[in-house]
């Protein structure tokens, strides 16, 4: 109460002194009453305490390592220690988890197209795996500098060449692409030409490099060209290894994996031309390959118009083929194929192998029956012709690898299969029973005739 009276006397006596026409709008401090409200106030505003213990900081650090690539630019907004996390032990920790696929080229261009479908499926991609960082300058100080292993500036990973012909002077090269070593190496020399981003473009946004990490795939960079890329790309063909500014590669591709997902979640309803991911996919890259062209530059001016004339996505309607089509519909269906591989499971992928070997062997069955059954029908109407012939072969073109099988074509693949399965038996005994008939009518009548017997 002597607190609250001598803040009120004070308040009279500062009023008395001013004006009569700015006393009664005057008044100085707080009274106890006053404070007490404002401290109550404050602690109304704050969060209550949380009922369950926080986790320690170096536990939520190891959690960001797993979060999935779309969302971690989100997560490193939330505070300055997760960004600094991100930018370093995170990052590196994902690069170890690193993967670059090099995609040697389309089946249908020169000098692949020779290739039988199981050479092409063994050796259109090549995979290149996280070996070691380095730093790019050589200076005693930088030697001499003690930091975290993330600091270094550059990756190099090592190019894996078990199932691609490593150069003309490899033993059994002809022999392995049923051709001659000059083909072998003709096919050696493009791939390097491609690989190493010194060959001549097919089309702007052509793809030559992937990056894999975890179950996302997408473009190594956009545009991958001599000259036009984003970071520093060096390829050695020849030591096996390519070598990048990696913090670079990561970030972009972090970029454009959150941009996909982002764009994946606002295209959910509506028309597609191709369909939900795929036109998703072809619009993100589209967008950076605008992205990064100069519009004071003529030849990029070009190319900024000759991407409006892509076929238009999300249901619009199509007018003309444009010239970038081919590189862009050869680049979606390589990436496509990447990202549906990495998202299956390892039983998985054996799963689809085995349905794939499981469907030659009953083609490989049921052409035995046919032959069976044809060579008993020739000998029960001898000199009858059949204009159709009956053939339970597959009529629709299946693809050699059974991971770029569309989900309603394998559905199908496993009904035909599992059929076939359940009536294994009763082919095998149809097609022994008919081939004992045909041993026994391709004996003439009067083969035994001749035999130099006394009997």
């Amino acid at each position: 109460m002597t607190s609250s009276a001598s803040g009120g006397s004070l308040n009279t006596t500062a009023a008395s002194q001013l004006p009569s026409w700015l006393s009664r709008h005057f008044n100085l401090g707080f009274n106890d009453d006053d404070v007490s409200a404002l401290i109550d106030s404050i602690d109304a505003s704050q969060n209550p305490p949380a009922s369950v213990a926080n986790l320690p900081a170096e536990l939520l650090l190891h959690v960001l390592e797993y979060v999935p690539v779309d969302y971690i630019l989100d997560w490193r907004l939330v505070c300055r220690g997760f960004r600094d996390a991100i930018d370093g032990r995170t990052l590196y920790h994902h690069l170890r988890r690193t993967q670059l696929i090099g995609f040697v080229g389309p089946r249908t261009h020169w000098p692949l197209r020779n290739l039988t479908d199981e050479q092409y499926d063994r050796m259109q991609f090549l995979h290149a795996t996280f070996d070691h960082v380095e730093d790019s300058s050589s200076s005693a100080y930088a030697q001499r500098e003690s930091r975290p292993i993330w600091g270094s500036t550059h990756a190099v990973f090592n190019i894996d060449m078990s199932e691609f012909v490593t150069g003309s002077n490899t033993e059994g090269a002809g022999s392995k692409y049923d051709s001659t070593i000059e083909y072998a190496d003709t096919i050696w020399r493009n791939a390097a030409s491609r690989l190493e981003l010194t060959g001549a473009e097919e089309g702007f946004g052509t793809l030559r490099w992937c990056i894999k990490v975890d179950r996302a795939v997408i473009d190594l960079d956009l545009p991958l060209e001599a000259g036009r890329h984003s970071f520093e790309v060096t390829v050695d063909m020849n030591k096996g290894t390519v070598k990048v500014a990696w913090k670079d590669m990561l970030f972009r591709f972090l970029k454009t994996e959150a941009a996909l997902r982002r764009m994946l979640d606002q295209r959910r309803s509506g028309r597609f031309t191709f369909n939900h991911a795929e036109d998703c996919l072809r619009e993100v890259r589209r967008q950076r390959l605008h992205a990064s062209l100069d519009p004071n530059n003529k030849v990029d001016r070009h190319l900024k118009w000759s991407l409006r004339l892509l076929r238009p996505l999300f249901g619009k309607p199509y007018q003309d083929h444009a010239p970038l089509q081919a590189a862009e519909n050869i680049a979606i269906d390589a990436l496509l194929f990447l990202r549906r591989q990495a998202a299956m499971s390892t039983d998985e992928i054996a799963r689809m192998y085995q349905l794939s070997e499981d469907l030659k062997t009953m083609d490989t069955e049921w052409k035995d029956l046919e032959r069976e059954f044809d060579e008993f029908r020739a000998h029960m109407f001898p000199g009858f012709a059949y204009n159709i012939p009956v053939s339970t072969s597959q009529e629709e073109q299946v693809p050699y690898n059974p991971i770029a099988w569309p989900d309603e074509l394998r559905a199908q693949i496993h009904e035909r299969v599992n059929k076939w399965r359940s009536q294994k038996k009763v082919m095998a005994q149809m097609c022994a029973l008919l081939a004992s008939s045909n041993q026994v009518l391709s004996v003439s009548e009067d083969s035994f005739d001749d035999l130099s017997s006394d009997i």
